[in-house]
């Protein structure tokens, strides 16, 4: 799992007394650079002092005299740090993570636990840990594979599954897994039911990287949703509400891929050709940017007019 590579990862650093470039870090745990690279800004993100150096003789190392706490506490505490409190306690380590944070308390490493909080799911969510994640947990730890029951749209089917990762997303958990001679899929898990270990020892495909495959699955179920093509202009300086009010990857390339145009106005805008999920939730994003102007299609330009109309009627003065 993750948590555990990032353990591996401090473990290697602090044994150095000299820097690790990232392809050896990458070849001594059989990932990618590019996953160490992505695991480096999550290490400096959570308060590891990662220095890198270039040119001869430069790569990664830990800044200074700095020694990790961690060297103290046992695997499962080690892990249970990194997950955080929100999943230490759905993957039941609450107690380990409460001993890991008295030792690293002890040996007076805890400044920034004390003034910042994370807290993981959305406001309001009091979600219980899926019933089947004790058990997905336990393949994935012990690398068996998964048999469960999973509902779609023509029926309850049962899948056989080779567990590769697991997610949590805004309080929710998501399994990802390779079926025998598939490609890697997402399961929600709490719609898993009847969830047993299969067989004996399970691995999957070579290569294979959570990171990777979880944000390539983010786009694409976006993408899946928002087939609604509309064309609008807008300021430049409205681009970051655009932005904040239809957050996403596939926003941001249409935001890049913007081109200047001049209005019969005069003023200068630019023209961003966008996805949106449908007309109704097109007008609702659009309607708090900024000076947005929709060009097509007409429903979406004419009920986003309708809507403005009836808000000036409402809180006319």
């Amino acid at each position: 799992m993750k948590a555990a590579r990032l353990v591996s990862e401090i473990a290697l650093l602090s044994a150095r007394s000299h820097p690790l470039t990232a392809s050896d870090l990458a070849t001594r745990l059989e990932v990618t650079v590019r996953t160490i690279y992505r695991d480096l800004a999550e290490l400096s993100r959570m308060g590891v002092p990662i220095v890198t150096e270039s040119g001869p003789g430069g790569g990664v190392s830990l800044l200074g005299e700095w020694t990790s706490p961690l060297s103290g506490l046992t695997r499962t505490e080690l892990d249970s740090v990194l997950l955080g409190s929100f999943a230490a306690a759905d993957l039941g380590l609450s107690g380990d993570l409460a001993t890991a944070r008295a030792k690293i308390a002890a040996a007076g490493h805890d400044d920034l636990t004390r003034t910042v909080i994370v807290d993981g799911p959305d406001w309001f969510a009091e979600e219980a840990a899926p019933p089947a994640l004790d058990t997905v947990a336990t393949a994935l730890r012990r690398r068996r594979g998964l048999r469960f029951a999973y509902p779609r749209a023509s029926g309850t089917r049962l899948r056989r599954v080779i567990p590769l990762g697991l997610v949590v997303k805004a309080g929710r958990w998501y399994l990802v897994a390779q079926p025998p001679g598939g490609a890697p899929r997402t399961y929600r898990v709490s719609r898993i039911t009847d969830a047993r270990l299969h067989w004996t020892q399970a691995t999957g495909p070579t290569g294979f990287d959570l990171g990777d495959h979880w944000q390539q699955a983010r786009i694409d179920f976006d993408r899946s949703l928002r087939t609604l093509p509309v064309r609008i202009r807008l300021a430049q300086a409205a681009c970051a509400d655009l932005l904040r009010l239809v957050p996403g990857p596939l926003t941001a390339e249409a935001v890049a891929a913007a081109r200047p145009v001049t209005g019969a106005d005069g003023v200068a805008r630019l023209e961003v050709d966008i996805a949106l999920e449908s007309v109704e939730v097109a007008v609702s994003q659009l309607l708090t940017v900024p000076g947005v102007e929709v060009v097509s299609p007409a429903p979406v330009r004419e009920k986003l007019a309708r809507r403005a109309c009836e808000l000036l009627e409402l809180n006319r003065v």
